[in-house]
């Protein structure tokens, strides 16, 4: 198993670790390594992951790696995300059913892609390694569920969804659909998040 230098790892204080100060990251070498740890993880996921593999396959130092990246978590974790965000925007329209529609409807679709297997064993991952269930929960799960929080709030505030509506539990009942899909290879096409929208819907109403 790939041995992490001493010290490496997350700061505890629910952001990424703090990279270690020193010579600016030049941005071409940071998009080669970024490009190169996401081709790994499209490979073979996380698990087949390591800081050796991207540095031969970047051409970039894995001493210099390390200095920008304090563990093989954080630099999956970015690649992943820097490669995942773009595709997943939250609607922000008139018609905030609508909204949920579209916001259901795109998780599923960029899950439904070639990044759908790298989330897939980076969850699988994250059930023995505490630092990559974190990283994954505080920089893509917790935003996510804002963000699709704020969504239902407005749609309480515009009169469109139910006063008492169960916040969390909605969120819950819709990620999970999504992510219970992904780790068992089931389809996650438009028909069938159009679908499961309407049923969350029909109980926002």
């Amino acid at each position: 198993m790939e041995q992490e230098p001493s010290g490496s790892g997350a700061d505890g204080h629910g952001a990424p670790p703090r990279r270690t100060a020193g010579r600016p990251r030049s941005e071409s070498a940071r998009r080669s390594v970024l490009g190169a740890a996401y081709a790994i993880l499209e490979e073979g996921g996380i698990e087949d992951f390591s800081i050796d593999r991207v540095a031969r396959l970047s051409g970039v130092a894995r001493t210099t790696i390390y200095r920008w990246w304090p563990s093989k978590a954080v630099l999956a974790i970015e690649s992943f995300l820097e490669q995942f965000g773009p595709q997943l925007a939250v609607p922000r329209g008139e018609a905030p059913d609508q909204d949920f529609r579209a916001l259901v409807r795109a998780l599923a679709a960029a899950l439904a892609g070639p990044a759908g297997r790298v989330a897939a064993s980076v969850v699988a991952h994250a059930q023995s390694d505490e630092e990559t269930q974190r990283l994954f929960r505080e920089n893509f799960s917790d935003p996510l569920r804002t963000q699709a929080a704020e969504l239902l709030e407005r749609g309480i505030t515009h009169g469109v969804f139910r006063s008492d509506l169960d916040i969390p539990r909605v969120i819950d009942a819709f990620v999970g659909a999504v992510y219970f899909r992904l780790i068992i290879g089931s389809s996650l096409g438009p028909d069938w998040a159009d679908a499961l929208s309407e049923t969350i819907l029909n109980g926002c109403r």
